[in-house]
């Protein structure tokens, strides 16, 4: 292998991964244009136009503990993510890799190796190609392909970043035709080694590394100024928290605040040799309402509702505060909050900080004593504002991580106080400090980078001198209503009979379909369904299929069909293509309806697998009801015999609610409440299946069969909450029998049945 000069250095405290970050959203490099590179074994044969090289050039090892130590260190001061390792190799056709001739092409190919890497991504640093030259990024074994790029692909700068391709080994080709109108330019700068195993799955959410902190529907208070709280993905490497901010126009114009080490790769001396926010601030993903629906489960949530883009506004880096402006204003649909501030000197307890831990769920840390007034160091002998942070001591409850960087700290009042920079709290210990940038200390302050105008000028443009000013809710007369039938107690689990998922479609009791119930009043309209899932595996093989029936005694006329959508929108270097979601967690999807659909009284939404894998997709369950629970079974299951309420199937009654939310337009709750009837009992045997059963609207706890004799041939009792008991008759002669029932509320009745 030819000698190759190496200058390399790792990324500073941040998730970033590349110093060029400035460069995203101008390139318009990613987008690629089809065709395939050669076989691997193409060369072979091929004449050669360089001498005989090695095809894979070597990055030279680092210490990974040592960078993985930094990485951690560095998350006890700014919370944000250092993970990956960059190398600036400078490869080209004339210093390494191997090339030769095939057809009416020349070729040039160079494999790069980075031991031990998650992720391997790349920067031409040199892009600049004639007509019909492509070129190619590939793994090792051609099953992931990048490109081909082409002409179409260079800009003024001169440069092709690529997205990500996972393992520790890719490959690079270039073809070029022999009668090219020029030379082309092509050269590998820069090699990022992914560490963590985190930046090829980097444009999804994560969960957070702690288990402290609350989820946010834990706190009924915090429900509405967290949907103004948002999780932020820039550049597709770094995980943030923003804010969507109200301003004394309450016009709805999107400002949205943030930390300014989120934009700058955490004060990188090369990001600040050119500070292109602008650029960046065009890369965020902007996730709204990513948040558990449950309060003691971790279900990591929608990644639908998104805004990509944003305008820079006013940055400043000694306060380490940005404001900046979505490029659209959100729609009545994410049912957006724009939060109120207090830039006054006195705020009053609690405090609560709304984030995104890890890049995770939205989190609550709550802190019940006044906050002070103090310095915060930054990185890289950047000089902070001295104080000019709020000072948390110790939080009560929760603490944050990497990822919480940005977040709002909050007053009693749901007003923000500052945007989180760093600090040092851990769910172990200690519990503080951290330091949030005070709106206190910025608010007036002029000239912060090339704008000469304070934050005031946006947040009081009607100059009204207030120094605080309440939320606004710009879609009040507008509003949706997300709803489902789990109750505060029920417990979410994947429910497993005979080691079977009892509600995964195609399941070997031949259940196929599975619907929750729902009541409405008349002409609401249902916008979308949300549909939360223990983790599942081949769900691209499936065809999962989103149904919404009518009808009183169970799903009976179908109203509406759509396939089930489990993608997002992420950013790639360049643009914002859609993904896939990684299915193999706890996940809440939204699935929004082509059309709204209108459904009145009763109603049901169900899923099914068009394919029929088997025990395929499920929605998580509520745990097994207990006896006198007096919450009504809502789930329904359907197999060749129809549809069965789930507590009533003969494999296994239960009493349960499918984890279904649905989405209306207006004001209006979904859920179904149990209604209080008078008494009944059917008993009955079933020649088909030999069975007798026992069904009755109020909860079993006892029942008892008898010969006409009065002899007991069988008692049982029950401890989970279910309306219908069976018994196997395929041992009693024929006759008559007499079924005894005990009720939860104490009822006792008696049946005789007919056994044929």
């Amino acid at each position: 292998m030819r000698s190759v000069p190496y200058s390399f250095q790792p990324i500073l405290k941040s998730s970033l991964l590349f110093v060029f970050c400035f460069l995203f959203h101008t390139v318009s490099g990613q987008i690629s244009y089809g065709g395939k590179p050669l076989p691997l074994h193409a060369g072979m044969g091929a004449r050669s136009i360089e001498p005989a090289t090695d095809l894979f050039v070597e990055m030279p090892s680092f210490d990974v503990t040592a960078a993985l130590r930094q990485s951690q260190q560095d998350q006890t001061n700014l919370k944000s993510l250092e993970f990956a390792h960059k190398f600036h190799p400078f490869l080209r056709p004339d210093n390494s890799g191997i090339g030769f001739v095939t057809g009416k092409m020349k070729v040039w190919r160079v494999g790069i190796r980075s031991k031990g890497a998650y992720s391997l991504n790349i920067l031409f640093s040199k892009f600049r190609l004639p007509p019909g030259a492509q070129l190619f990024v590939y793994n090792s074994d051609q099953s992931e392909i990048l490109g081909s790029y082409t002409e179409k692909n260079n800009t003024e700068l001169n440069m092709l970043p690529v997205q990500p391709v996972g393992g520790d080994e890719l490959i690079v080709e270039y073809q070029e035709p022999l009668d090219a109108v020029f030379n082309g330019e092509v050269e590998v700068g820069e090699v990022n080694h992914d560490f963590l195993g985190i930046f090829f799955r980097a444009t999804e959410m994560r969960d957070p590394q702690q288990d402290c902190h609350p989820n946010l529907i834990c706190y009924p208070e915090d429900i509405q100024p967290g949907s103004g709280v948002v999780g932020l993905i820039i550049n597709g490497t770094t995980y943030c928290t923003g804010s969507l901010v109200n301003n004394t126009a309450e016009d709805g114009t999107p400002y949205l605040l943030t930390a300014t080490h989120c934009l700058n790769s955490n004060y990188n001396p090369g990001f600040l040799a050119n500070r292109r926010y602008d650029i960046v601030a065009g890369s965020i993903v902007a996730f709204f309402n990513y948040n558990s629906p449950l309060c003691d489960t971790d279900i990591r949530g929608p990644l639908q509702m998104t805004m990509a883009s944003a305008d820079s506004v006013l940055i400043s880096e000694r306060h380490d505060i940005s404001l900046l402006r979505l490029k659209e204003i959100p729609p009545a649909e994410y049912q957006p909050y724009y939060l109120g501030w207090n830039a006054g000197s006195s705020p009053s307890a609690p405090f609560h900080g709304l984030h995104h831990p890890n890049g995770g769920i939205k989190k609550v840390a709550i802190d019940e004593d006044r906050p002070r007034l103090g310095s915060f160091t930054l990185p890289n002998n950047y000089q902070a504002e001295p104080n000019s942070f709020w000072e948390v001591g110790a939080w009560d409850t929760g603490a944050t991580e990497g990822g919480s960087s940005g977040s709002p700290l909050i007053d009693r009042e749901k007003r923000v106080l500052g945007t989180l920079t760093g600090g040092a709290s851990m769910c172990s210990s200690p519990r503080g400090p951290d330091s949030y940038a005070s709106l206190f200390k910025f608010w007036d302050v002029q000239g912060s980078l090339d704008n000469p105008n304070p934050i005031s000028h946006y947040l009081d443009p009607e100059g009204s001198q207030v120094m605080q000013l309440a939320g606004f809710n710009p879609y009040a007369q507008q509003p949706f209503t997300k709803s489902h039938n789990f109750k505060p107690e029920d417990k979410a689990v994947s429910y497993l009979f005979q080691r079977i998922p009892l509600f995964a479609t195609n399941n070997t009791f031949g259940y196929t379909e599975f619907a929750e119930q729902f009541y409405a009043g008349d002409g609401v309209e249902l916008r979308g369904v949300f549909v939360s899932s223990p983790p599942v595996s081949s769900i691209s093989s499936m065809n999962i299929r989103i149904k919404v029936y009518s009808g009183e005694n169970g799903p009976e006329r179908l109203l509406y069909e759509q396939p089930y959508n489990y993608s997002y929108r992420y950013f790639n270097n360049t643009d914002f293509p859609v993904s896939s979601r990684n299915m193999l967690y706890n996940i809440e999807n939204y699935i929004r309806f082509n059309e709204p659909v209108s459904v009145s009284r009763t109603f049901y939404i169900s899923y099914s697998d068009a394919n029929g894998i088997p025990a395929g997709f499920s929605a998580f369950s509520a745990e097994a009801r207990r006896v006198g629970s007096g919450i009504v079974s809502t789930a329904w299951m359907k197999n060749a015999s129809g549809w069965v309420k789930s507590s009533e199937n003969i494999e296994n009654p239960i009493n349960t609610t499918l984890l279904i939310a649905p989405y209306v337009i207006g004001n209006t709750s979904t859920s179904v409440e149990p209604e209080k009837e008078q008494f009944k009992l059917v008993v009955y045997y079933s020649s088909e299946v030999k069975r007798i059963f026992i069904e009755s609207n109020y909860d079993l706890v006892e029942w008892e069969i008898f010969y006409s004799s009065g002899i007991k041939i069988h008692h049982e009792t029950i401890d989970i909450s279910i309306n219908r008991g069976s018994y196997s008759s395929t041992h009693l002669p024929k006759g008559v029998y007499i079924v005894r029932v005990k009720t939860v509320d104490g009822t006792v009745s008696a049946k005789k049945v007919l056994v044929t």
